[in-house]
């Protein structure tokens, strides 16, 4: 199931966050150290326009499985909104019948 952000996102400033690519290239190691400690994406351009964000790994993990449960909750709003859902008592009863069959099996063995 994917995760939730343990943590805000923070958003790149302009008077801080800007960086030419040939400046990054250079510091890449400062920039990377500096995207860690503030969870702020830095924003490289090339040729004076935007072409790429330095973003901490994790924080990028999280947007992804963020993205991926946003995902999953719109197809199962849509997919209930089309009665293709199943209503919880009969969840309830199928989860039950399998503990059960797990509980007879573990007996048996």
């Amino acid at each position: 199931m994917p995760r939730t952000l343990d943590f805000p996102i923070n958003r790149c400033r302009p008077s801080e966050d800007i960086v030419p690519f040939s400046e990054c290239r250079n510091n890449l190691s400062t920039y990377i150290t500096r995207v860690r400690e503030t969870r702020r994406p830095i924003l490289i351009t090339q040729n004076g326009r935007a072409a790429s964000y330095l973003v901490d790994a994790e924080l990028l993990d999280n947007l992804f499985d963020q993205m991926e449960l946003t995902r999953d909750i719109e197809i199962s709003r849509r997919e209930f909104a089309e009665g293709k859902g199943i209503p919880h008592e009969e969840v309830m009863r199928n989860i039950d019948n399998l503990l059960e069959s797990w509980k007879r099996e573990e007996a048996i063995a």
